[in-house]
């Protein structure tokens, strides 16, 4: 009985967007800012002479595309089918010849890369002994020298006022149905956990609507939590920001985008 208690503590759950209604991820993802944050990763990864992208967890491939656009050899993974048959179709319609893998950032091998990224909160989704394993595989794929981005809410910044403001209403279509989804938030902060709750009511075409409910839990962390686990695992931290791009600030930054290099082992 104990283990069983132990076991659903550490299961985080997934937004429902992730497999049971990827045709809203983008909904959900894609912003008025989306190009902007994409312009700041692709800067980093410049800043280290980045030439191949693997992209670990790259949804429908916002990142992907974007990089490709600004002349990285890029390669997408995810542990989402669905999400990455969304990203298949876009590369068809752009007429791009990209690869997208099936598979889970703590395990997959792809070969050696100048740089891995992770974005839109991507690690969160994993426990803290997941994303440790994440990050010895991610150490794994990359090149001698190379470098892993990645960004998480930071959980030092989390007050009460910013977790309330993270309530949303969001209504958006897909073919032929619709959704109408509200999500409001809570955080642990002893266990750096962020709570979500999520409301959804879908309807197809005009039939009868389906009300659903769900909660996830987004794993967060300081800075000095990510310097400390990405040293044990191999990784000197080469710069923290914002993920406009922004000076980090360790009480008022709420993304941490970090960079990180590979220190051969």
């Amino acid at each position: 009985m104990k283990t069983e208690k132990r076991v659903a503590k550490n299961k985080l759950g997934l937004p429902p967007e992730y497999k049971k209604q990827p045709e809203y991820f983008d909904a959900f993802n894609i912003n008025d800012d989306t190009d902007a944050k994409n312009a700041v990763i692709e800067k980093l990864l410049k800043a280290q002479g980045v030439k191949s992208v693997l992209d670990i967890t790259c949804g429908t491939g916002s990142q992907v595309f974007h990089l490709i656009e600004e002349g990285y050899e890029v390669t997408g993974s995810d542990f989402s089918p669905a999400l990455l048959e969304i990203a298949r179709d876009k590369a068809r319609k752009k007429k791009l010849d990209v690869s997208f893998i099936d598979g889970d950032m703590r395990n997959i091998k792809m070969g050696r890369f100048d740089g891995v990224i992770s974005i839109f909160n991507a690690v969160g989704h994993l426990t803290k002994t997941g994303f440790g394993k994440a990050m010895r595989n991610i150490h794994g794929n990359l090149s001698d020298g190379g470098v892993y981005i990645f960004d998480i809410l930071n959980l030092s910044a989390m007050t009460d006022k910013l977790v309330a403001d993270f309530a949303y209403h969001i209504h958006a279509k897909a073919k032929d149905s619709q959704i109408h989804a509200v999500q409001c938030s809570t955080v642990d902060r002893e266990s750096g956990r962020l709570v979500s709750y999520n409301y959804d009511i879908t309807q197809l075409k005009a039939e009868t609507p389906k009300m659903s409910q769900s909660k996830c839990e987004l794993q967060i962390y300081t800075a000095n939590e990510l310097t400390e686990m990405l040293g044990r695992n191999g990784f000197e931290v080469l710069s923290q920001c914002g993920l406009d791009g922004s000076t980090f600030h360790a009480s008022k930054t709420v993304n941490i985008l970090t960079v990180a290099k590979k220190i051969p082992r």
